[in-house]
């Protein structure tokens, strides 16, 4: 809609008109021309790790995903904080003002201080993030309930490699993790721009113990709680052993499963499993480009749509373009939806799409009502797009032009964002950070961390990888 205006004070959106009227109330308010931009509510990327640099350029290869996890125990430990803040700026180039830090672990042996680095990074940046504060006490090496026959076959060193790894990854158990969130609300519950809940890794990796005990938690603190879950075939079929009622069906019996539960990836839910999904008003998060590099398929969201499931977007920091171009994975999760039958579900639409990066996410990034939207009362979190890439060197006036935008717009058309009120991006400049400041330094991160501080870890860790292939491979073969 051209000659249209939005007016922001104080962080928030105070008055939409059109221009001349607003120009001759707000005489002495500075006046942004985005002539031949699409002014849009900033895009939200609703599950993210914070790696800053992609996993190709610190060095591990694209493989299937439980042997590609794997890969990380022959390198040592990255710095957290330049590594959000990279990430954090590299989003905001791209349109994105919200992003959702699922759970991670650096293995530093301090998860809290992990944990508060990434935060200062984010902030720094002045992003809004969702941290999810993470939880894990099971299948370290491989899914249950294989994993004490796996771990009685390797080698004592392995073992202990193993061993020495997961210790300290998290906070540690239930009471620890909910004191752990006792402490960080203390901190950071009144932030304009930071929102905690927890991160349970997912219940391949998670007791009911400790899910139970977090849930609970949650619901008293009226906290969300964000998920993998069903990401790869493998996992599907350890679930089916774990979960024979169905996962979410046991989660649900846990008290994990609400409106403000988050399930990633989600890539091999069954019809029952979307029906939970639906009825709980849970929402699962998209990630294509990354679910195709680690082999793990296709989420038919156009089905779990039509069961009424609320689907956002994310990149997970491995698009298949290996950037932060939210605009281009959305464009992807709805040419992977399109089913190939006449009488299959339909396709998500524009305004399924938009809403996927925008209204959906804030409620994945437990901000809903507050962000997604551009009306009055909202937090001002705004993106604009150059139109040129949109329309240039011709565009029919017979095509709706935000269906020509979701088609052929990229994150690099990025021309201003808006976070709370502020300027973070502009023309391709980063109004307040230093971008080649933060790089070099996750750079440097990067190399400090090449190779492990023990050298033994790079053998003991590719014959563990080899293990785990093999592992997976023979159970893929069993019959369920």
């Amino acid at each position: 809609m051209s000659g249209v205006g939005v007016v922001v004070a104080e962080g928030r959106v105070v008055e939409i008109g059109e221009l001349p009227s607003l120009r001759t109330r707000w005489q002495h308010a500075e006046v942004l021309d985005l002539t031949g931009c699409i002014l849009m509510p900033g895009l939200i990327n609703a599950h993210q790790h914070g790696r800053g640099l992609s996993q190709i350029q610190i060095g591990h290869h694209d493989l299937p995903l439980e042997t590609w996890v794997a890969q990380r125990r022959a390198r040592g430990i990255l710095d957290a904080y330049p590594l959000a803040k990279l990430t954090a700026l590299n989003m905001l180039a791209n349109g994105v003002t919200t992003a959702v830090q699922a759970n991670f672990a650096f293995g530093s042996g301090d998860y809290e201080q992990e944990f508060r680095d990434q935060c200062r990074g984010y902030d720094e940046a002045g992003i809004r993030v969702t941290m999810c504060l993470g939880a894990m006490d099971r299948g370290g090496s491989v899914y249950p309930p294989h994993e004490a026959c796996f771990m009685a076959g390797l080698p004592l060193e392995t073992r202990a490699m193993l061993a020495n790894a997961s210790t300290g990854a998290y906070a540690g158990n239930g009471q620890a993790t909910v004191a752990l969130m006792g402490r960080l609300l203390g901190e950071f519950e009144n932030h304009p721009r930071i929102r905690l809940c927890y991160g349970p890794a997912g219940p391949q990796w998670v007791t009911d113990e400790l899910f139970g005990t977090l849930a609970k938690d949650a619901a008293d603190k009226g906290l969300g709680m964000h998920m993998h879950a069903l990401e790869s075939p493998i996992q599907r079929k350890a679930m089916g052993e774990l979960y024979p009622e169905g996962v979410f069906k046991r989660l649900e019996s846990l008290g994990a499963m609400n409106e403000r539960t988050v399930v990633a990836h989600c890539v091999w839910a069954n019809e029952e499993d979307a029906d939970v999904l639906a009825r709980t008003g849970a929402t699962v998060v998209r990630n294509p480009g990354c679910n195709l590099r680690l082999s793990n398929g296709i989420a038919p969201i156009a089905r779990y749509m039509a069961q009424g499931v609320r689907v956002a977007i994310g990149t997970d920091n491995h698009t298949l373009s290996d950037d932060e171009d939210l605009l281009s994975e959305l464009r992807l999760a709805s040419y992977l939806a399109r089913d190939p039958e006449w009488k299959g579900s339909p396709a998500p639409q524009v305004d399924d799409l938009l809403a996927m990066a925008t209204v959906n996410g804030a409620v994945a990034a437990q901000f809903p009502g507050e962000i997604g939207e551009i009306r009055k009362g909202m937090r001002a979190d705004l993106v604009a797009f150059s139109l040129d890439t949109t329309r240039e060197p011709y565009l029919d006036n017979d095509m709706p032009l935000l269906e020509a935008f979701l088609a052929r717009a990229r994150g690099g058309d990025t021309r201003l964002t808006m976070v709370e009120g502020r300027i973070l991006f502009r023309d391709g400049k980063f109004t307040s950070a230093s971008f080649n400041a933060i790089v070099d330094e996750a750079a440097e991160a990067a190399r400090k961390a090449r190779r492990p501080k023990d050298s033994a870890n790079i053998k003991m860790a590719a014959d563990l990888r080899t293990r785990i292939h093999d592992h997976y491979r023979h159970y893929a073969s069993q019959s369920q």
